[in-house]
């Protein structure tokens, strides 16, 4: 690593926002090149992490509960981080 990648980790933060108890995330990874989203839900605890391809990445972060049943995560999952 060099001096002017120190502090320069893999994920960088692209978009948050938070709505209640639900807060969503949407990081890029510069390593791999892929997007990922994580949705917390303080309220219970429970998070749901999203990985996405550079081209699904806004549509994974506007509905992370639509692009994760699209994606076949089983009902039961989305609905405990809901």
């Amino acid at each position: 690593m060099t001096a002017k990648d120190a502090g320069q980790g893999a994920l960088l933060e692209l978009a948050k926002r938070q709505h209640g108890a639900i807060e969503v995330t949407l990081s890029w990874n510069r390593t791999t090149s892929k997007a990922s989203v994580v949705v917390w839900n303080w309220g219970s605890g429970v998070c749901l992490q999203l990985n996405a391809e550079p081209e699904d990445a806004a549509y994974a972060f506007a509905h992370p509960y639509a692009y994760a049943a699209a994606e076949g995560l089983p009902h039961r999952d989305i609905q405990s981080a809901a």
